[in-house]
């Protein structure tokens, strides 16, 4: 079961790095049971939103919880 949560999060991670947009952020996700949240601080809420939609493109992932702060 972890070993499905340790995927789901590497997933989530590996979209967001390959997102150009996302690239520089260091954001944060956490999974539970495909509830994906995400922490840390991004410069606008464009890129707050965008982060987002990345996320929920990724097969398995349930909903998210974004807690991105704007700068």
């Amino acid at each position: 079961m972890n070993e499905t949560i340790s995927n789901l999060q590497h997933q989530v991670q590996m979209a967001l790095f390959e997102d150009q947009h996302m690239q520089d952020y260091g954001i944060e996700v956490l999974d539970s049971n495909g509830v994906i949240t995400l922490r840390g601080t991004v410069p606008d809420r464009e890129i707050r939103e965008r982060a987002e939609t990345v996320v929920r493109e990724v097969d398995g992932v349930t909903s998210v919880i974004n807690e991105l702060d704007v700068l």
